[in-house]
């Protein structure tokens, strides 16, 4: 006798079959961005060619930003709320501005866009909801300037990060680089499109742990599938 009823026996397989697709997906995708990344030598502006390209310089820009927390002022930024629900940390708010940027190594200048990109930073401010079952004061400041209002939130199981750019940062850009009326820019036109302040070495081994949880969501989807199909064929 089948343990659930058959229409969620159907969801249940459907929704493995759909986390078995997706995860797999993603962990090929951040397999393949890791492997292009570590293949990829640096190229200085002033020698790039259309197509793909490793960069780094000294980001610069169009005005600036004040970021919601640290109210530092910035070129990026991006502002994350996490809740942990049945043993898993899932994202309630996830905001983040920019504006136009680009790289100068010091022989020319290469347009970055920073939305549409994977910006992977190892410098972050760092915070966690109060013990109280309440948002902290600080993170209820930041929520009304943005206008955010999340459901159901509450601590002590709540962290939140606030990560930037800021002008004159070291950073290094990989992806696709296309020329416009004698300007380079750098394009999400392939499979990688990454800015980071990391090294090399560190952007692979975390594109490889992605590519690790992914492969874990996968195979977690697929028994679930599995389960549901032979639960259905009985």
């Amino acid at each position: 006798m089948a343990l659930l009823p058959t229409p969620a026996l159907q969801a249940v397989f459907g929704i493995g079959a759909l986390g078995a697709g997706v995860g797999a997906w993603l962990a090929a995708r951040a397999w393949r961005t890791a492997r292009l990344i570590s293949s990829t030598p640096p190229t200085a502006i002033s020698a790039l060619t259309a197509g793909l390209h490793e960069v780094q310089g000294a980001v610069h820009g169009e005005g600036s930003l004040t970021a919601p927390m640290s109210q530092r002022p910035c070129l990026y930024w991006r502002f994350l709320i996490e809740q942990r629900r049945q043993n898993k940390w899932e994202t309630l708010v996830d905001r983040k501005a920019s504006v136009p940027c680009w790289l100068d190594d010091g022989g020319g200048r290469l347009e970055l866009d920073v939305p549409s990109a994977d910006v992977i930073l190892s410098k972050a401010e760092h915070a966690t909801g109060g013990i109280f079952g309440v948002p902290s004061a600080e993170l209820t400041r930041v929520l009304e300037a943005l206008g955010d209002n999340p459901p159901n939130l509450q601590g002590p199981y709540v962290r939140y990060r606030e990560e930037l750019i800021t002008d004159g940062d070291r950073l290094h850009a990989v992806g696709t680089v296309v020329q416009v009326e004698e300007t380079w820019r750098l394009r999400s036109e392939g499979d990688v499109h990454v800015l980071s302040d990391r090294d090399e070495g560190e952007v692979v081994r975390y594109e490889e742990r992605m590519a690790l949880r992914w492969a874990g969501a996968a195979v977690v989807g697929l028994g679930l599938a599995v389960w549901a199909a032979l639960e259905l064929l009985g």
